[in-house]
């Protein structure tokens, strides 16, 4: 008894050899064109991309240069306004000239202070005291020049003015503007005029959009120790403007990835940085790339759309011809195939209307040709039943009557008989009978050639039961066990599926029938598309060399001595299998019984 298992199955997996010209010829082409953009698509960004940044980085590069050398210009313009003042002023005296340096909105302290950094004049606006005080306090102590020319003031040559660092006081950041006082072209005193770094955030945002990108401008001292944006102290940026050289690129609060460059002014002690934004600077090529994804877009939709028109017009004639072919394939020859095309396709469609003439043509001489052989073989099959009627009638007639008088010769004269005339006359009642079941058997299997299979459901338990006591009735003296399993029903006919039982039963019961203890075993096994009954036995046997000539007619594997039989049984249970559409074999070993199986076609 089998079983059968059935495995789950997968999800089906997409295949593009499964897909049809009609969806192949566009996706092809949808691949190849978007294949394209993107390559194209990829090297036009990046290079834009790298180009605008290259670009920006040398704007920036420019920009830096341009406010450097700009407020290096206004730098030198108060130097030399203040260096105008400091000409009028003598260590003696000087007051006017420094009330009219004060007329500067943005000055808040004038001093003069001598060589050694001592102040000799001084003028301030209301609350300047305390401005200088604070000074003082935090990074000015007395004397006051000796803070500021510690790394600044030390006495230099005529060219030594200059404008300092910021200090950082309170809310507010100021610078000083130095200027060196001369006589007789020898440094007598400094001039010091404190300015006020005043701006508005307006004016930083007109700066920034005038410089576009979203440019930040921050000056902070060459020794990085103070940073202002013009109107209030910012962080120092994340960097060494000592070390770093060229264009630097760095995350800042607020405006995200920018490109940043630093310059020192020229004639201050202060550096210049200007950032711009990364992601502005890269918006041109952003752009472009939305501009290529929606044109890419397009050309594909585009290129679909006259593939589709293209393999329509294409895979049409195919259809037309694949049409044709499907009915010249039914037997219908009158589909020839429109050619209004010069191209393959048109040369195509013209072979095979030629081809189709040619099939039609052969048709109708095969028809012919069966038509003549059809009369032939109802003429041969004819012939044939008149020979089963002489062999079933004419035949029967001498073997009845030869049967007859041997019969009679038996029971009159056998008490005069000798041991070998008795011998001699039981063989011919014998070979007489014999004879008569081979006739049988032969007209048997003529007929039942022309018998059609009538199908219904049989029950096989039933069926191979009956056959079994039909059977046991010709061996009484026997003592068999015989075993009858589960036997599944079937779809044939009954009539035949009967002959096959009695046969292979019949075959099983005359081979184990000289076996101590014979066993015959009736079944069936189950497969995952059919049934298989097999029917086994302990018996003879034979030798599986020669188990092609089991079901062909009149072979035998044992000599009439051993088995009786005339050799047409298992041919005709083949050809009643083989009208079932099913398959039967065998298996055996000499001496250890045999097993016959077979299979039925359901439909």
């Amino acid at each position: 008894m089998g079983s059968s298992r059935s495995r789950p199955r997968g999800p089906a997996r997409f295949s593009f050899r499964n897909l049809s010209i009609r969806q192949q010829l566009p996706l092809l082409i949808c691949l190849l064109l978007l294949s394209l953009i993107l390559l194209f698509g990829a090297v036009s960004y990046f290079g834009v991309r790298s180009a605008t940044m290259g670009i920006g980085q040398d704007r920036l590069k420019t920009l830096t240069g341009q406010l450097s050398s700009l407020f290096g210009q206004n730098a030198k313009t108060m130097l030399t306004a203040t260096q105008a003042s400091a000409n009028q002023v003598s260590v003696s005296g000087g007051n006017e000239a420094l009330r009219k340096i004060m007329e500067d909105t943005l000055t808040v302290r004038v001093e003069l202070v001598d060589t050694s950094g001592n102040i000799v004049l001084a003028e301030s606006r209301a609350g300047a005291d305390k401005f200088r005080t604070g000074l003082n306090a935090k990074d000015l102590p007395t004397p006051a020049m000796a803070s500021i020319a510690a790394p600044e003031l030390i006495p230099k040559p005529l060219d030594s003015d200059f404008v300092g660092k910021f200090y950082l006081l309170g809310d507010s950041l100021y610078y000083p503007v130095v200027a060196t006082i001369t006589v007789d072209r020898k440094p007598t005193g400094y001039l010091i005029r404190w300015r006020v770094v005043k701006s508005t955030p307006k004016a930083v945002a007109q700066l920034s959009q005038l410089l576009g990108a979203n440019a930040i401008l921050h000056f902070g001292n060459s020794d990085g120790s103070i940073w202002t944006d013009m109107v209030n102290p910012v962080p120092p940026p994340p960097f060494d403007i000592h070390t770093t050289k060229g264009v630097v690129t760095y995350d800042h609060p607020g405006l995200g990835q920018t490109i940043a460059s630093t310059m020192p002014v020229p004639g201050t002690k202060w550096v210049i940085l200007v950032a711009l934004s990364r992601s502005l600077i890269l918006e041109a090529a952003d752009r472009l790339l939305y501009w290529l994804i929606g044109f890419g877009a397009l050309l594909v939709a585009i290129g679909m759309f006259i593939a589709r028109r293209i393999s329509r017009n294409f895979t049409r004639r195919l259809d037309r011809l694949n049409q044709a072919t499907t009915a010249l394939a039914t037997g219908d020859f009158s589909s020839p195939v429109a050619v209004d095309r010069h191209d393959e396709l048109g040369r195509l469609a013209q072979a095979f209307n030629a081809m189709a003439l040619q099939v039609t043509q052969a048709h109708q001489s095969l028809e012919h040709q069966v038509r003549n052989r059809t009369k032939e073989l109802e003429v041969a099959n004819k012939e044939l039943e008149s020979f089963s009627y002489s062999v079933s009638h004419d035949l029967r007639a001498p073997l009845r009557a030869v049967s007859g008088y041997a019969i009679m010769l038996k029971e009159d004269y056998e008490h005069t008989f000798d041991d070998e005339a008795k011998r001699i006359t039981n063989n011919i009642i014998s070979n007489v009978r014999m004879m008569g079941r081979l006739i049988d058997d032969l007209i048997a299997f003529s007929r039942l050639g022309k018998r059609e299979v009538a199908r219904r459901n049989v029950d096989m338990k039933a069926l191979a039961e009956a056959c079994t006591s039909e059977l046991l009735n010709v061996w009484p003296e026997e003592k068999f066990n015989l075993i009858v399993g589960d036997l599944p029903r079937c779809f044939g006919d009954e009539d035949l599926l009967k002959q096959v039982w009695l046969n292979l039963i019949g075959n099983a019961l005359k081979y184990s029938s000289k076996t101590t203890d014979p066993l015959i075993e009736i079944g069936h096994t189950a497969g995952s598309n059919e049934a298989t009954w097999f029917v086994r036995d302990n018996g003879a046997g034979f030798d599986m060399k020669y188990s092609d000539k089991l079901f062909k007619v009149f072979q035998r594997l044992h000599s009439h001595e051993e088995f009786e039989g005339t050799g047409v049984g298992l041919a005709l249970v083949r050809r009643i299998i083989d009208k079932h559409k099913g398959r039967i074999w065998a298996e055996s070993t000499p001496g250890k019984g045999a097993i016959f199986y077979f299979t039925l076609s359901q439909q």
